[in-house]
């Protein structure tokens, strides 16, 4: 069966447009936890426990420190325009270089987890991410279970560098 011209450019159309921005412009809701509003998520990482200090990312774009779960490491907040109204947080840990860091490594962990993925910088360093959607806020008690996931996935990440790298992965020092 043969596509008309204009069936043709339309799945084109639909196959090479980019997706619409998903801007949070909407208020943060009373007890959500929003990347449109970084003091709630600060807020939940101390209630968590954590010890978050929020700062600034290279773009000038809200980004949290953290010390917890025996890592130090990032939350960036991702889809924000003028740095503010973002949409999502990235929650990342990243180890200094080492010759052990290698796509093998790398694909190796992602073929067996979902949330958690790793990846090699192209400055040699091993980074593991996990991606969290606000858009509307998500609950504290689902906020909760994110950091949870997050949790489990760094002590997951630590007994698969002891099964697989010769020696632990080190993490990068402070910025």
């Amino acid at each position: 069966m043969r596509l008309s011209s204009l069936a043709a450019a339309a799945i084109a159309v639909a196959c090479f447009s980019s997706p619409a921005a998903a801007e949070d412009t909407a208020p943060c809701e009373a007890g959500m936890v929003c990347a449109s509003k970084p003091e709630t998520v600060l807020a939940a990482l101390a209630k968590g426990g954590l010890k978050p200090k929020l700062d600034k990312d290279s773009d000038e774009d809200p980004m949290l420190e953290v010390d917890g779960d025996g890592y130090h490491y990032e939350v960036y907040f991702y889809g924000c325009k003028e740095h503010k109204n973002c949409d999502s947080l990235r929650f990342e840990v990243l180890f200094k270089k080492e010759p052990e860091n290698t796509v093998e490594l790398a694909n190796k962990w992602n073929s067996t987890k979902r949330f958690l993925q790793m990846s090699v910088k192209p400055d040699g360093k091993l980074g593991a991410a996990y991606d969290v959607a606000t858009i509307g806020g998500v609950n504290s008690k689902n906020f909760a279970d994110v950091l949870e996931w997050w949790s489990s996935m760094l002590g997951e990440l630590g007994e698969f560098f002891d099964a697989e790298v010769p020696k632990p992965a080190t993490p990068a020092p402070k910025n």
